[in-house]
């Protein structure tokens, strides 16, 4: 505002100093040829453009309406920052250590920032969300021991619910990741989210940094959120499961999980 106040200041000054008419040209009249006009030299311009002569004659250059501007500005970002919710605390290893009692200290430190990445961009966000997903991955993986099925996968050839129609599909496409995927048709969705071709390559979907991230793909195309939400654990394992395999156990990680991600 007071670059623009000064602008109009130096225009009409400058208006003033060259002697520029406000006549209006009409379409019915013949237009006339201004008078040649004589440039002052620049020291009398700048001379002219004096802001203290320019507020003695009545224009003013203030910092309210910045000021003012600023002070809204500021009045939007903490209502913003009143109406968004803080962010939930990352799960601390130490918290970890707790839930999954069984899990190798050594990969405690290596585990828990991938995993925490994993729940936040996946909006598992709350207690129960962190409590039932980390109770699956600490059964499936056994505690966060492995990130592949210990089993051959012979039996899974031939399963055509899991996509694997290609001989050789089964202890190709074995369980893997901290969720255990399993079957051609889960390692190709999962390939075209993440950008990694599980399929020629299925295993790096092993691998740590691989893991968490296609476990979080896992737990959101099936809407496991809501699903911990509303109906709970045993409906949380059905889906992970296909079954009710360890599931006194999956409650039971869940249930500690809950008691350690509830406390104060």
């Amino acid at each position: 505002m007071r670059r623009f106040r000064a602008a109009v200041a130096a225009a009409a000054v400058l208006t003033a100093a060259l002697g520029v008419g406000t006549s209006v040209a009409h379409a019915d009249t013949a237009p006339t040829t201004p008078a040649p006009t004589r440039f002052q030299e620049p020291r009398d311009l700048l001379r002219a453009l004096d802001f203290d002569a320019l507020a003695a004659d009545g224009w003013t250059v203030t910092d309210d309406e910045e000021e003012a501007e600023s002070a809204e500005a500021t009045e939007v970002v903490e209502l913003v920052a009143e109406t968004t919710p803080a962010p939930l605390p990352a799960v601390t290893p130490e918290e970890l250590t707790r839930i999954v009692p069984g899990i190798p200290a050594e990969k405690v430190e290596q585990f828990i920032a991938p995993l925490n990445d994993a729940m936040a961009r996946s909006g598992i966000d709350n207690p129960v969300r962190q409590a039932a997903f980390i109770a699956q991955l600490a059964v499936e993986s056994d505690s966060f021991r492995t990130f592949e099925e210990y089993a051959s996968g012979r039996a899974y050839e031939g399963r055509a619910d899991l996509g694997n129609t290609h001989p050789g599909d089964g202890e190709r496409y074995k369980g893997r990741g901290a969720i255990q995927i399993t079957g051609r048709h889960n390692y190709e969705k999962v390939s075209e989210h993440i950008g990694v071709d599980f399929v020629a390559h299925p295993e790096l979907l092993a691998a740590p940094e691989n893991a968490f991230t296609t476990a979080a793909w896992y737990w959101t195309s099936r809407n496991l959120n809501e699903i911990a939400d509303t109906a709970g654990i045993v409906r949380v394992s059905e889906l992970v499961n296909g079954g009710h395999h360890a599931l006194g156990r999956r409650i039971d990680e869940f249930e500690r999980g809950l008691d350690v991600l509830l406390q104060p």
